[in-house]
């Protein structure tokens, strides 16, 4: 008898190998692409999983992707993801399936190479374009931030500085969603960025008041007294970007025993944290921070 063939499936760039690994590294975009190309269902077979699989397998096909989705998460107990995360995931999941399909048109057509050269300036132009007219949609912007990322990164490598002044009066939030992806942030912050943009950014935007502006509802704000505890804030599961804490206030990735970062270490750096652990002996200091 033939042996059977083990398999990782790998979930937010981790290889997994069990359910309680699933559940940890739970990825909306990944388990939508597992299960749409069965992979998820051969994984289960292969592991044993029997219940799980038979679930899994009565899931309609013909559901849209937030009911499969709430399926899944059903099905594998995954912690506490509200309908409101599963429908901002899955609105920037169908954002990028649209391009992918017309650049996929786009690839089929013989144009001419000035055309595509013209074409291609003309995408950019537009999606900056885009994230003025949806300053305030931070789903969105994150959404043409990580567009940018696949499709325009060296037109951005050449117009970093003209974008981020223009940004920084026309679209503000747009500024926050491009730094969430590592790809961009070592030409607006750091010590090898421009020194003009860096300087303009801790000063017109990481602001406490600032930023409470720009963001608005899409910021975090903690306000509380821990009594020198480590309480958690944000689940390990949950991407987050700092924007800012008080001196004498600590913070750590969730479930990380041996950091603890004070305001020297995070403030004017918005460091990316997997979860969030805060510590603080004063009800009136405020954690600023957004999602990923």
């Amino acid at each position: 008898m033939a042996k059977t063939i083990k398999f990782n499936l790998i979930l937010d760039n981790y290889p997994v190998r069990n359910i309680e690994g699933l559940q940890e590294h739970f990825s909306i975009e990944d388990m939508l692409k597992y299960f749409e190309n069965g992979l998820l269902l051969r994984w289960l077979n292969v592991r044993g999983y029997d219940e799980q699989y038979a679930a899994v397998e009565a899931i309609d096909k013909s559901f849209d992707r937030k009911e499969i989705v709430t399926s899944l998460v059903k099905i594998f107990e995954v912690g506490e993801m509200d309908i409101a995360d599963i429908e901002k995931a899955i609105g920037i999941l169908t954002y990028l399936d649209e391009e992918k399909e017309l650049n996929a048109i786009y690839k089929e057509n013989a144009y001419a190479k000035k055309q595509i050269v013209d074409d291609y300036h003309s995408g950019y132009t537009a999606l900056i374009m885009h994230m003025e007219e949806n300053k305030d949609n931070i789903a969105l912007l994150k959404a043409d931030a990580i567009q940018m990322e696949r499709e325009y990164f060296g037109l951005f490598e050449l117009n970093y500085y003209e974008l981020y002044f223009r940004l920084v009066e026309s679209a503000p939030k747009a500024i926050f969603a491009i730094l969430t992806r590592n790809a961009f942030r070592k030409y607006w912050i750091g010590e090898k960025a421009n020194e003009e943009i860096y300087e303009s950014i801790k000063t017109s935007l990481l602001v406490s008041a600032s930023a409470k502006k720009i963001l608005g509802a899409d910021l975090k704000v903690v306000k509380r007294n821990t009594q020198a505890m480590w309480d958690p804030i944000e689940r390990a599961e949950v991407k987050v970007m700092v924007i800012s804490i008080v001196r004498g206030t600590f913070i750590k990735n969730a479930g990380n025993f041996s950091e603890k970062l004070g305001a020297e270490d995070v403030n004017e750096k918005l460091l990316k944290f997997r979860g969030l652990e805060y510590q603080c002996n004063n009800e009136k200091h405020e954690l600023l921070y957004m999602e990923v």
